[in-house]
């Protein structure tokens, strides 16, 4: 019988459920805390700069909220965004919004940046990494689009859509990692968690 053995105590920084979801996955005990952070770029600040950054405020955010507790507590965070014709493309604000970016979206390519960040409260060192994927969608007509806003998934999630809801019937095709698209490379972040020794992997005698 094969096992993930968890070493260190960890931290979610973050309340989504599709990060819990990853974690929980894996049979790992965690906390779970929302950071409190403004996630707006700078002016002319790169996709690939924001994301890490949001990842690194996120985890320092919960850091001071929780340090304290333990001193040997792990902190993970990470944030999502789609990047559109060198646009950031957030969650959507209204109906209109979300139909605005899917009409975007329809028939072309994007890119799903993913940062994350781990922050070890006992030697304060982090780890930060971010992941890239190309999206290509379908043509989309108007009244799959209307199906799918009035579905109300879209809102919550970058771009407007979840790839592995309902929102998968709208992806042509995708170039790297799916579970980046998802909201957390969990492929790339594992062995970060190996390496500073708060997972490994065995196996039981049956």
């Amino acid at each position: 019988m094969s096992y993930i053995l968890q070493n260190r105590p960890l931290c979610l920084a973050s309340s989504s459920p599709r990060r819990k979801m990853f974690l929980e996955k894996y049979d790992l005990q965690f906390d779970c805390h929302s950071p409190n952070i403004k996630e707006t770029p700078w002016s002319n600040e790169i996709a690939k700069n924001f994301v890490i950054r949001m990842a690194n405020e996120k985890a320092q955010n919960i850091k001071q909220k929780i340090y304290k507790l333990s001193e040997d507590i792990i902190i993970l965070s990470g944030d999502t965004i789609v990047l559109f014709e060198e646009q950031i493309l957030g969650k959507p604000e209204t109906e209109e919004h979300a139909i605005k970016m899917l009409g975007q979206l329809s028939g072309k390519k994007h890119k799903v940046f993913s940062g994350f960040s781990i922050l070890d409260c006992q030697s304060e060192k982090t780890l930060s990494n971010v992941v890239c994927t190309e999206v290509k969608f379908l043509k989309l007509n108007n009244e799959k689009i209307e199906w799918y806003v009035n579905s109300g998934e879209p809102f919550g999630k970058a771009g407007s859509y979840s790839i592995q809801g309902l929102g998968s019937i709208l992806v042509e095709s995708i170039s790297g990692s799916y579970n980046n698209v998802v909201g957390f490379p969990i492929e790339n972040i594992f062995p970060h968690l190996i390496n500073i020794g708060c997972i490994s992997f065995g196996a039981k005698n049956k």
